[in-house]
């Protein structure tokens, strides 16, 4: 998506607050025989991990509210233009396997161009093969027009398209050694308190990407400068902060903190936890400071009650006992503007 199709989406998520809310579930296609275009690609790729959202439009009419686990990618999706896409979010797949699935989107080769855009396999008119940048005024039209496309799509492109997701979901399938496994369904408990505790190890990484990265290092402020590891221990983490779920949090646990931004923590019963309270601005936390938030977090897990908050607190506290295994710092990289 466009930059300025994000800032649009922030903006709107503003107006309305930037709320969150649990989506219903609707399940992924799996009799083979009855699949059209539309639904080939969620049947694929719910074999690999199971879906926890899902959506496929061909036009901004087919986006709805409820398929998405915020008012932030909703509005993400409507400012985005291009179609026809599939958007979702695998439940907490390795790093190996989305590393897997988009360079299958990326290898596949037809008169569609599908490409991995956040969470969305988009489809877009194949673009013309320049061997140098566009010069002449004839480059410069064809690019024009092509650009054109790719934000105004037309209706036979969106139709060649669809019917080209069902060979392309074919070509994952069988790359990724998926045929004959079974498309897998998400369960609403699994977002419990209980059951996000137990979807993974303790210490075993897993792709759940945020408005904050992670990345563990002994020395997480020279880390912040020099973007280079600063000991054999350091790590980055596939898992995130998400910026929205850091909101139901705070609001959660002291309503009305954006008032108190300015000196000192927003919220002083949780100084450590507050150093979130500014989505532009990263979060460190030195080795010596990794046991005070583990504390924060488990003291904050016992009372709220908020979903996204307790999946929040889930990560955070992940990601705090690994930093404690390693004896090493977080480095929480905040999205660039």
């Amino acid at each position: 998506m466009s930059a300025c199709a994000k800032f649009l989406a922030m903006v709107l998520v503003l107006g309305f607050g930037g709320s969150s809310a649990v989506t219903a579930s609707h399940p992924v296609p799996k009799d083979r025989a009855a699949l059209t275009n539309r639904d080939w690609l969620p049947h694929v790729v719910s074999k690999i991990a199971p879906l926890e959202w899902w959506s496929v439009a061909s036009s901004s009419s087919d986006l709805r509210r409820e398929d998405f686990p915020s008012d932030f990618e909703y509005e993400l999706a409507r400012a985005d233009t291009s179609f026809p896409r599939f958007c979702f979010s695998l439940f907490r797949p390795k790093p190996q396997q989305m590393d897997s699935l988009i360079a299958a989107v990326s290898a596949y080769k037809s008169d569609v161009n599908w490409v991995m855009e956040d969470d969305c396999i988009v489809a877009m008119p194949a673009m013309p093969d320049f061997t140098t940048p566009p010069i002449t005024p004839d480059e410069q039209e064809k690019l024009q027009a092509m650009l054109y496309k790719v934000t105004h799509p037309d209706a036979e492109f969106v139709k060649r398209a669809l019917a080209d997701a069902a060979k392309l979901a074919a070509y994952i399938e069988d790359r990724l050694n998926l045929s004959g496994k079974p498309s897998l369904d998400f369960n609403p408990q699994w977002l419990t308190r209980e059951g996000l505790a137990a979807s993974r190890g303790q210490f075993e990484d897993y792709w759940e990407p945020g408005s904050w990265t992670v990345f563990l290092a002994r020395k997480p402020q020279e880390y912040a400068g020099k973007s280079e590891p600063t000991s054999a221990r350091d790590r980055p983490l596939a898992m995130g902060i998400v910026g929205y779920e850091i909101d139901a949090l705070f609001n959660e646990l002291s309503p009305g903190w954006e008032a108190f931004q300015g000196e000192g923590p927003v919220i002083p019963a949780y100084p450590l936890l507050s150093r979130f309270s500014d989505m532009a601005a990263d979060a460190l936390y030195e080795p010596q400071e990794v046991d005070s938030l583990l504390n924060e977090c488990l003291q904050t897990q016992a009372r709220v009650k908020d979903p996204q908050a307790i999946r929040v607190l889930d990560n955070m506290i992940r990601i705090a006992r690994w930093a404690q295994k390693l004896k090493v710092g977080i480095y929480f990289g905040a999205p660039a503007p």
